[in-house]
């Protein structure tokens, strides 16, 4: 967790200067692990440490607690709650390693930049790759950008948060023109009376969440999990889907093609606000029961039970995650749970729409800014391609490639 006022907070092994034993104070911070990014308060406390005659003062984390916020409603995992343990660690690394004899040994940071320094200048220009992780501040990633581009001369950067979800986010752009991963406030979730989660153990990887899934079984939701694992997410499921690896989409075209059979589409919806319904019921008149049974691993009973949940229910959500959209057709995976709401009519309805749950607290943040700094910008795009939309909604370290490439800055 990065600590507002990290230099105060030191390592159980540095002396803390200028400090009074028993003084304590508050320090606000976030935690940085998944999308949700909790608010918190930490408390810091000195103590004195007598050892061979000789009195030093501390710094210790006492408390770590969550902090109101609409996301978590003040919640905070037991991973956020002792995420200051990567500041106060012992074994935090405080100094440069650099590698000698086969041995890494202390070295200072002058050392070390000249010698990171004088290897990236004994390299031809685009020899270097920058990769950035999904919980840098927008800040730091918007840097890390023209470090790469400008300090080291390379074209070769990409994001983890771009990497992470990009099926998803294409897809939201080829679907709806634009990608917005999250398509409802998270106050609808228990208001929605069924909820399909594919490919996401939102008990684990967002446990400060769940209230809102919970909040909407008491109120009557059916819960619908999609997962080859028997995970915590879907031991609280009222049906467990455990779908074959990788045959996802196979499973969502059979939910389809249940509800067409069955009449549980909403027509008025498809003919006026979809396009490329035929294709798609041509497509769907190919596939036979028994082939996708045997693919998708789920029995023809379940398989129809989940889309007569899912069809028959006033409101739907469909939420996906790395398990859908890491897959080598992602992309078209979440297009076709998308085609689920959008048969059924459910991304108009209040309480009902689509999402995909995140595990890099910083990427809806930094494509927020994206489109912001775009808006205030005089610029006239050259062309959207689908690869050019996904760029530029996935993250803020492509920001200035995707100006530089696909816009013609007219001011």
């Amino acid at each position: 967790m990065k600590i507002a006022g990290s230099s105060e907070v030191m390592n159980h092994y540095q002396e803390a200067a200028s400090v009074l034993p028993g003084a304590i104070h508050h320090a606000t911070t976030q935690c940085p692990f998944c999308s949700v990014q909790c608010k918190a308060e930490v408390t810091i406390e000195s103590r004195e440490d007598v050892s061979k005659s000789t009195t030093r003062v501390f710094q210790y984390v006492t408390e770590s607690k969550g902090t109101l916020n609409k996301a978590s409603e003040g919640r905070i995992c037991v991973k956020g709650m002792n995420a200051h343990q990567h500041t106060t660690s012992a074994r935090r690394i405080t100094s440069p390693l650099i590698k000698k004899d086969g041995e890494l040994t202390e070295a200072t940071w002058e050392e070390a930049i000249q010698y990171i320094a004088g290897k990236i200048q004994s390299l031809p220009s685009n020899a270097v790759g920058v990769y950035g992780g999904g919980s840098l501040t927008n800040e730091t990633a918007y840097m890390l950008g023209k470090f790469a581009r400008i300090g080291i001369g390379t074209k070769y950067i990409d994001y983890n948060g771009r990497f992470c979800m990009s099926a998803a986010a294409s897809a939201g752009a080829k679907v709806f023109g634009m990608d917005r991963g999250l398509t409802f406030p998270l106050s609808d979730i228990e208001d929605a009376k069924c909820i399909i989660l594919a490919g996401t153990n939102i008990a684990e990887c967002q446990p400060t969440l769940m209230p809102y899934f919970t909040r909407a079984q008491e109120k009557g939701a059916v819960i619908i999990v999609i997962d080859p694992r028997r995970t915590s997410t879907a031991a609280m499921a009222d049906l467990h889907l455990a779908v074959r690896p990788g045959m996802d989409m196979l499973l969502a075209d059979g939910m389809l093609k249940w509800l067409r059979e069955q009449g549980l589409l909403d027509e008025a919806f498809i003919a006026n606000r979809t396009n490329g319904y035929e294709q798609l019921t041509a497509y769907l008149d190919k596939l036979d029961w028994k082939y996708i049974t045997d693919n998708t691993g789920v029995s023809e009973e379940n398989l129809k039970l989940a889309a007569d949940m899912f069809g028959k229910a006033k409101t739907g959500m469909v939420l996906t995650a790395r398990g859908v959209e890491q897959q080598t057709d992602g992309h078209l995976a979440v297009r076709h749970f998308i085609n689920l709401l959008l048969a059924t009519g459910g991304s108009a309805d209040k309480a009902a729409g689509t999402e995909r749950s995140q595990d890099k607290g910083m990427v809806r943040e930094a494509e927020s800014m994206v489109k912001r700094l775009i808006s205030s910008l005089d610029i006239a795009p050259l062309r959207m391609s689908r690869t050019v939309i996904t760029s530029l909604l996935c993250g803020a370290l492509n920001l200035m490639k995707f100006l530089e490439r696909e816009y013609l800055l007219t001011k």
